[in-house]
């Protein structure tokens, strides 16, 4: 493995940033931090660059200790949420500014500043400022600065978190298809579910200074291992009488359940499906536009369960009357999960030879 940290150890007084966090990333790979605000990412991630010293573990990049060695050593390229560009210098001087500290050759700095901004897309715009860019530009600039001496490892925390929706939805694939083409080792930052998604080949849930969970995004996605990630991962209906849901019985030390939009069918009144038969009468609540289907709230029991409903078919309405099945479900207490299906559709799944 190209990364390495073993029993990463990290305390502000009283609060425990990083929790025995251990983990090993292969070389070339492109892995995303994931977790809400305070999680620790952001520390394990200046932990990694040297920008904060562990209070016990090992950080091991590329076979070596580095723990005694300074930033400036350890071969790490860093791009920050706010850019950090030298706004009083130009493209050129923005990217160059590192290679310059190494006292790299003036002929070498012009080539490789070329190199970049031909990369970045950026190719006439190197004597502009910062001010003169788009937020979108200023992190393309950042990302060359980090990678113009040529680093063993890039790291981001939060690129996108200044730049507005659209853009950065194009940045996500231009980072991934860039750091893909460079073939270097990066972790990014991020809180967002579905830029962990798209971008990274391997996501490390983090929550109260430990990794929860690490895998690729289907797979963290498909099999959460803890009751933490199971909520945080997804939309979710988080209830505590799942009992009185058709084909579910209450389960001794399971207190609450998750479930999922995509764990939940909906059928207009006499629509006839598979399976339609064993759903119990709902009504919609809220629907709501969300771009390629619309987001259902709908009541079961007294019960409000999130469900999806595709944009091509018959629209429905607020207090309207619906079939509801609610097919599988996450059991959590404590540091259990448990992942169970409708008893219902199994016995009507059931073939007797």
């Amino acid at each position: 493995m190209y990364i390495e940290l073993k029993n990463i150890n990290k305390s502000f007084g009283t609060y425990k940033a990083s929790d025995d966090v251990s983990f090993a990333l292969p070389a070339g790979s492109l892995s995303a931090f994931l977790g809400p605000s305070g999680s620790g990412k952001t520390t394990i991630l200046r932990i990694l660059a040297g920008l904060e010293t562990p209070d016990s573990g090992d950080i091991i990049i590329d076979g070596q200790r580095v723990n005694d060695i300074t930033p400036a050593k350890r071969g790490i390229g860093f791009v920050f949420q706010n850019y950090a560009l030298f706004r009083y210098m130009t493209v050129f001087d923005n990217i160059a500014f590192g290679m310059k500290i190494k006292k790299i050759s003036a002929d070498r700095i012009k080539k490789r500043v070329g190199e970049l901004t031909e990369l970045i897309g950026l190719k006439g715009l190197e004597n502009r400022y910062p001010a003169q860019l788009s937020g979108g530009q200023k992190q393309r600039v950042a990302f060359a600065r980090a990678i113009a001496p040529e680093p063993k490892v890039l790291l981001l925390d939060e690129p996108f978190a200044a730049i507005d929706a659209k853009i950065r939805k194009e940045l996500r694939q231009w980072l991934k298809d860039t750091i893909k083409k460079l073939n270097i080792t990066s972790i990014f930052v991020t809180h967002d579910q579905d830029e962990a998604s798209e971008v990274a080949d391997e996501i490390l849930i983090i929550n109260k200074g430990r990794v929860e969970q690490s895998g690729s995004p289907l797979a963290v996605y498909k099999k959460p291992v803890t009751p933490f990630v199971a909520q945080f991962i997804g939309e979710n209906s988080l209830i505590n009488n799942y009992d009185k849901l058709k084909g579910f019985y209450r389960q001794e030390g399971f207190s609450t359940a998750v479930i999922r939009p995509e764990f939940i069918s909906i059928f207009k009144e006499n629509e006839q499906y598979q399976n339609s038969y064993t759903a119990e009468p709902g009504v919609v609540k809220t629907v709501t536009f969300r771009g390629s289907h619309l987001e259902i709230v709908v009541i079961l029991h007294g019960i409000e369960l999130k469900a999806v409903w595709p944009t091509d078919r018959e629209l429905l309405i607020p207090q309207e009357k619906v079939g509801v099945l609610v097919k599988k479900m996450y059991l959590i207490d404590g540091g259990n999960i448990r992942e169970i299906e409708n008893e219902a559709l199994i016995a009507d799944n059931s073939v007797i030879i």
